[in-house]
């Protein structure tokens, strides 16, 4: 059945569909303004991430900016401002995209890193950094998206969640504990990792050992790979804390590439 016409919070009108999430219905919408939004629609089962995307109102550079949370057809929905962009390994198909795009690449890093203080800053984790949250302009240029697992840091349930994506997981999260910062910077670790590499990295218990960044990598970018290592590291603890001192860091490693 189309949605399409249909009218979302008395002010946005679904136009199509973009697309299906890990989670949801994604639909473009047009706003009474004239402009264009992007309205989640989820089962009736997930009213909580619904709920949990609608109190993300973190508002920075590289979010999107959280609009309304409505119902479409008995489907809890989450309006959002419309955001460009390609998915993030789809818009870097030339891999390892350090070797290939190294500018553009670092931008959208260094975007993500922006987007993840401003939320750390207001108390809040994203819980689900990965490349498919995560849309890129030819320029580099990105917005981290897909709130609907967020929560405020150092969240505890009355059951440990494990929350996430397995590949991009950080090893407390998987365990179910506490998160910090920390647990969203290791996403970050395995997207620097993919792009120093190409591949996602094996992280079984592995995440520390020499192997992991063996590899014929030019001396422009061991200094990320170092960073790299760090982010990765299985003890929390051990980790960089704050998204504002690795995106300095992610610069300050840059010497040496060619960023044109």
């Amino acid at each position: 059945m189309s949605l399409a016409g249909t009218r979302v919070a008395g002010h946005y009108t679904l136009m199509r569909p973009l697309g299906q999430g890990a989670s949801s219905l994604v639909y473009l919408a047009l706003g009474d303004d004239g402009q264009p939004y992007t309205v989640k629609l989820f089962s009736a089962g997930l009213l909580d991430h619904a709920e949990r995307e609608a109190r993300m109102r973190v508002r920075g550079p590289h979010l999107a900016e959280v609009m309304a949370l409505s119902e479409v057809a008995g489907h809890p929905a989450v309006v959002l401002r419309f955001t460009k962009g390609t998915e993030m390994f789809q818009r870097y198909r030339l891999r390892p995209a350090l070797r290939h795009e190294p500018g553009a690449y670092l931008w959208t890093l260094s975007d993500v890193l922006t987007a993840l203080n401003a939320m750390h800053s207001a108390g809040m984790l994203h819980r689900d950094v990965k490349a498919d949250n995560i849309l890129v302009l030819r320029s580099g240029e990105a917005q981290l998206l897909d709130y609907d697992l967020s929560g405020p840091i150092h969240e505890e349930f009355a059951v440990p969640q494990r929350i996430g994506t397995a590949a991009f997981q950080s090893p407390e999260a998987g365990r179910g504990a506490v998160l910090g910062p920390e647990s969203d910077l290791y996403g970050v670790g395995v997207l620097l990792y993919w792009g120093l590499y190409g591949v996602l990295p094996d992280l079984d218990g592995q995440t520390d050992s020499a192997e992991l960044f063996a590899g014929d990598l030019p001396a422009s970018e061991r200094a990320l790979a170092e960073l790299c290592r760090r982010l990765l590291e299985p003890d929390p603890h051990r980790r960089p804390q704050h998204a504002g001192q690795v995106r300095a860091e992610l610069w300050a490693a840059r010497s040496g590439l060619r960023l044109d």
